[in-house]
């Protein structure tokens, strides 16, 4: 068990990054980006056209947009760092594996 507020670094891979719930997109239609704001008790008018609810949308996703990594980590008292995109270096596994294939290459 890692001890209390201890901080978990990870990298952004989408299997790290799984969404407790499903944002409505662009992609959406009119009604279900409705039903979306209602279960969030955004209002909204029903004269609101597509794009004026996206925006809506697009003003008040963030609240809802966790991950279940985080979510599971607050429980925990545990912080999430996450590492930036494209930074192999910063990933201990890939030192691991780097060393590994060298490891291997040599034997061949």
């Amino acid at each position: 068990m890692l001890p209390h507020n201890s901080v978990i670094v990870m990298d952004n891979s989408p299997y790290h990054s799984r969404k407790s719930e499903k944002i409505a997109t662009s992609n959406w239609k009119k009604v279900n980006i409705q039903e979306w704001l209602r279960s969030k008790n955004i209002s909204f008018s029903v004269d609101m056209i597509h794009s004026q609810l996206l925006h809506l949308l697009r003003l008040n996703k963030n609240r809802f947009n966790s991950n279940v990594v985080d979510e599971m980590a607050t429980k925990a008292e545990k912080i999430i760092l996450r590492l930036p995109p494209y930074h192999c270096r910063l990933k201990p596994i890939e030192l691991v594996w780097a060393q590994m294939k060298g490891e291997v290459a040599s034997r061949f």
